[in-house]
């Protein structure tokens, strides 16, 4: 059993909630249950972001170790270890997603998922991330307004 099951549990009840709500009395027994993913687009980005960053793990130990000075590895919290490479993964592989978009994401997303203090550790590494990628000129966004 997955030591984050509570977060499942939660998930699940909002997804049955909104399905309930979503009936109605005279509504035939036969029904569908709704799909996790809106639609085709978001599932083919889940799935992206996940390959892509376990194809780049050891890519992206190396630049976190580098950009987080003073920090052994071995010492950050693998949440934020997971959440900085998932967050680098869509810095440098999906185009359309504005530079500020994925930083205030994995930021919001470690306040949920990881220790009391992890976002400003992870805002911290991520920015000279960031900066390090810009200079390397390895940000490859497209699109009105995307680069800041």
């Amino acid at each position: 059993k997955s030591i984050y099951w509570i977060d499942d549990w939660e998930l699940v009840c909002i997804s049955v909630m909104k399905f309930v709500k979503s009936l109605s009395p005279d509504q035939e027994a036969d029904f569908q249950i709704p799909v996790l993913f809106n639609d085709s687009e978001d599932k083919t980005f889940a799935i992206d972001l996940f390959r892509k960053t376990i194809l780049n793990m050891d890519k992206f130990d190396s630049m976190i170790s580098k950009a987080a000075q003073n920090w052994d590895i071995d010492r950050i919290a693998l949440m934020d270890i997971l959440i900085m490479k998932m967050a680098l993964t869509e810095l440098e592989f999906f185009p359309n997603v504005p530079v500020r978009v994925t930083l205030n994401e994995f930021i919001e997303i470690s306040k949920n998922y990881s220790t009391p203090r992890s976002n400003i550790f992870i805002n911290g590494v991520l920015d000279k991330l960031v900066d390090s990628l810009k200079n390397e000129n390895r940000l490859q966004k497209t699109g009105k307004g995307l680069m800041e």
